[in-house]
């Protein structure tokens, strides 16, 4: 069985997701929906869609976070595969058979990720769209040196990792992601622990999870957009760096203005990391400040002193 994990806050899109995966062909899965505060119409939206179908799971957290949420889920979750994407999307009609067609046919991979195709943008209008243009290609740390070829990526959005996976790699870390202080990056930091224990990852394209309601417009909702990217980026510099992991000091290396200047002119549209730059800033130094690294590679509060 695949178990879907959905942390929600979106009462208006969460509908479409829930339907989008009754009517995948592949049957044997549970919805888990971790519907986060006190929405009603958010509760009545999955209640309703519960009642009409027993595989669809409601859990109500009063804590916000998406890590916090989909860690949850996975506590309750009873499948042998666990599959991630979020309220704001729609997966493709083929989505689920395909994860279990191809988790079978390759018992040593762990995890797997696929596309999350955004909406096309539109003309004369600010706007951005979290997305994900995965390769085709099965990652095997150890016989690759730790490296992963040029264009290797996947995001949280679509993914999905057996359920021992999971338990070997460890939950999402609480303090990265939205609705936390840091809101990105739980899925990075959740790919690089995979990595060190030498988890196989295969993404693919073949595996489409549509964006569809993802597109944020205006000016604030771009800068807020850039703003969750760049704290999250710079918590996980911080946590980096508290590990002692190679790539710290690669992510870390400071950009000069000159630099910035140099990127933007040669591509316009990195003007936005004059802006994002002083919000990584920021987070490695509140980051570092207030916490430290735990059991499992985990942030945990520092101790107070008394």
């Amino acid at each position: 069985m695949i178990s879907i994990c959905v942390g929600s806050i979106r009462s208006g899109t969460v509908g479409f997701l829930i339907d989008s995966i009754r009517r995948q062909p592949f049957g044997d899965w549970e919805l888990i929906v971790v519907a986060q505060g006190n929405d009603q119409i958010l509760l009545d939206e999955i209640e309703q869609r519960s009642r009409a179908d027993a595989r669809i799971r409601l859990i109500q957290s009063h804590e916000f976070g998406r890590s916090r949420a989909l860690n949850a889920a996975i506590r309750v979750a009873q499948g042998d595969i666990l599959a991630f994407t979020d309220d704001d999307c729609e997966v493709a009609d083929d989505w689920l058979s395909l994860l279990a067609r191809r988790f079978a046919e390759r018992p040593d991979v762990g995890i797997m990720a696929g596309d999350l195709i955004p909406n096309p943008a539109p003309r004369a209008r600010i706007s951005t769209c979290p997305a994900a243009h995965t390769i085709e290609h099965v990652y095997q740390p150890s016989r690759e040196g730790g490296a992963a070829p040029l264009g290797f990526y996947w995001c949280g959005g679509n993914v999905a990792a057996r359920a021992d996976t999971m338990r070997t790699v460890g939950p999402y870390d609480d303090f990265l992601g939205v609705g936390s202080e840091y809101p990105s990056c739980e899925d990075v930091d959740l790919a690089l622990r995979a990595e060190e224990l030498d988890i196989t990852v295969w993404t693919s394209p073949a595996l489409r999870i549509y964006h569809t309601y993802g597109r944020r417009h205006g000016l604030q909702a771009f800068l807020r957009h850039h703003r969750g990217y760049a704290l999250g980026q710079g918590a996980l510099l911080a946590k980096l760096r508290m590990w002692g992991h190679r790539l710290a000091a690669p992510w870390g290396a400071p950009t000069s203005r000159l630099q910035l200047v140099r990127k933007t002119v040669r591509e316009p549209r990195q003007v936005v990391n004059f802006y994002s730059q002083q919000f990584r800033e920021q987070a490695v130094r509140s980051c570092a400040a207030k916490y430290e690294l735990g059991p499992g590679r985990l942030l945990r509060p520092r101790a107070v002193a008394s």
